[in-house]
């Protein structure tokens, strides 16, 4: 059985997925659709006073794991 937690995560998920085909369709940029999504996550946990330190942990670990699913850079120059 599902938790409520992963149910809220699940709605989420799918508010996100429109949000992202929405701005694709628009023509807006990754970077700057990318910005405005972290903004506003930033946002939700400051004002839920998640210390900073916490905030910087949680977006280091979306960066470490970004990292681990994308393929290697190709080298310099290739």
């Amino acid at each position: 059985m599902p938790s409520d937690s992963d149910d809220q995560f699940d709605k989420a998920d799918m508010i996100l997925s429109d949000a992202l085909q929405e701005f694709i369709k628009a023509g807006v940029s990754q970077e700057v659709y990318g910005m405005a999504l972290l903004e506003i996550g930033v946002l939700a946990m400051v004002r839920l006073d998640e210390s900073e330190d916490r905030i910087v942990g949680l977006v280091r670990d979306f960066i470490a794991r970004a990292h681990q699913g994308m393929p290697p850079s190709p080298a310099p120059g290739q």
